[in-house]
């Protein structure tokens, strides 16, 4: 859409429409904000898959039995981290121009191992939740605005010179046009004369 400035020249200004109602577009830009957020996994319950593999091995004759039962029988923690990235594509960018941070948090792996399986197993995950604000700046289009009043004259001679009402249109480009309707009191000759008045008005400066 292009408006006519009052200089004569066009500038083109971007419309948009915001629950149903035209704005003009004065900025918008796009940032993201991660937020932190940690989840637990309190409970993991493995599914387990049984498959017999039988492999002879020989077995030293000082071998200490009891030590490899202990072994066995015993709870060993193994603790692993698991690193949560994402590529985002090069659309994706914030309000400066800048590719969004591919780390998304990472994830704390608790294994209790035991007799060879997996005896139980714990995540915490640190999640790093991207938040993507789009923030639109926008300018009601000028209209129309209509004003009505009342008005009135005051003198030494008269007292009440006169009193009438008046009604004001403002523009789209902030000019003012103004009718009125009014009763001049003369006490020279002790009447009351009706009149019509008009004006046109130009803003002065930007502000």
């Amino acid at each position: 859409m292009l408006l006519r400035s009052c200089g004569g020249e066009e500038e083109e200004k971007e419309i948009i429409n915001v629950d149903g109602k035209d704005y003009e577009l004065l900025e918008q830009k796009t940032d993201t904000i991660y937020v932190e957020k940690e989840v637990k996994v309190t409970k993991y319950v493995p599914k387990y898959i049984t498959k017999e593999v039988i492999k002879e091995v020989e077995i030293p004759v000082d071998v200490d039995s009891l030590a490899i039962i202990k072994d066995y029988f015993s709870k060993v923690t193994v603790k692993d981290t698991l690193n949560l990235t994402y590529d985002f594509p090069d659309v994706v960018t914030d309000s400066l121009g800048n590719k969004p941070n591919g780390d998304l948090g990472f994830g704390i792996l608790t294994d209790v191992i035991s007799q060879n399986s997996i005896e139980s197993r714990e995540i915490d995950w640190f999640f790093k939740i991207p938040t993507v604000y789009n923030t639109t700046i926008v300018k009601e289009l000028p209209k129309n605005e209509f004003y009505w009043g009342l008005n009135g004259g005051f003198n030494k001679e008269d007292i009440i010179s006169n009193v009438g009402a008046g009604l004001i249109l403002k523009n789209k480009k902030n000019n003012l046009f103004q009718l009125g309707l009014g009763i001049q009191n003369n006490s020279n000759t002790s009447q009351l004369a009706p009149f019509i008045t008009g004006g046109m008005y130009w803003k002065i400066g930007k502000k």
